[in-house]
């Protein structure tokens, strides 16, 4: 995450993503090699501005950043014709947190995993469901960090995000690394409907675990067992509102055409 300034104050946050089925993020040097490049920058207020000018790029100035991101990212097409091309999200909005998370020591490599309790927000269903656990005793980037949560939507789908960002060190100075994890999800999806800081409310926190192994599900609980519901109460309205339908008498057989022309055809030989 680097200043760019201007009249809108802009912030630019460039990188490397990477596709993958599971939950945990792939290696950095898989990043490092990788040519799917990204530049998506936003704006702050002019607060936030005069403390990134002087290229201090502290995790404070990011709590309760909101806005939206507009750029680009690299791909080559679905289809596999043609080199990388740019594409955009139609929607890209994000919001950091309120907080800054400072996690206990890296857990040991004989330390037993943490609990994962389901964690509830009030009115909202379950988030631990449905995601690929991650491998065990997988190196956890340091702290402190600042969650942030994004969704939008483009040519490809809907989808939600989940990451943090963090200070590193990068040459001789202090700086800012934000990464996310983008999940595409279904149109009728509730976190799409739901402000981006319920969906930081709703973030497990076991010792280092990046957010996105453990609170960015495929689907929601509450979505599924909603979706059963109204399956089921259609289905009970169609049997209530079925009106049987009367026997359809068919006809004797020695009451039919074809019976009366086999009894003519007899006669006519007899």
């Amino acid at each position: 995450v680097t200043w760019v300034g201007g009249e809108r104050n802009v912030v630019s946050w460039r990188g490397s993503w990477l596709s993958t089925v599971a939950s945990h993020a792939p290696p950095a040097a898989d990043f490092s090699s990788s040519f799917n490049f990204f530049e998506l920058n936003f704006d702050v207020d002019p607060m936030r501005a005069r403390q990134f000018a002087t290229g201090d790029m502290d995790l404070r100035a990011l709590l309760q950043l909101s806005g939206e991101f507009r750029g680009h990212y690299l791909m080559e097409p679905p289809d596999g014709a043609g080199y990388r091309r740019a594409y955009r999200d139609d929607a890209h909005e994000f919001e950091f947190d309120d907080r800054i998370e400072d996690p206990p020591p890296e857990i040991g490599a004989s330390d037993p995993l943490p609990p994962r309790a389901p964690q509830q927000i009030p009115g909202a269903p379950l988030l631990n469901v449905f995601v690929v656990p991650p491998p065990p005793r997988t190196p956890r980037q340091p702290g402190p960090y600042v969650l942030c949560a994004a969704r939008g939507r483009n040519e490809f789908g809907t989808f939600v995000a989940l990451g943090h960002a963090r200070r590193f060190r990068s040459g001789a100075e202090d700086a800012v690394e934000l990464t996310l994890a983008r999940r595409y999800v279904r149109d009728d999806d509730s976190r799409l409907r739901w402000p981006l800081r319920d969906i930081l409310r709703g973030v497990q926190a076991p010792i280092r675990v990046s957010p996105w192994e453990h609170s960015l599900p495929c689907r929601l609980q509450g979505d599924v067992i909603a979706e059963q519901q109204r399956i089921e109460a259609e289905r009970q309205r169609e049997r209530a509102n079925h009106i049987p339908q009367p026997f359809a008498a068919q006809p004797l057989a020695h009451h039919t055409d074809e019976y009366r022309r086999m009894m003519d055809r007899k006669r006519t030989r007899d």
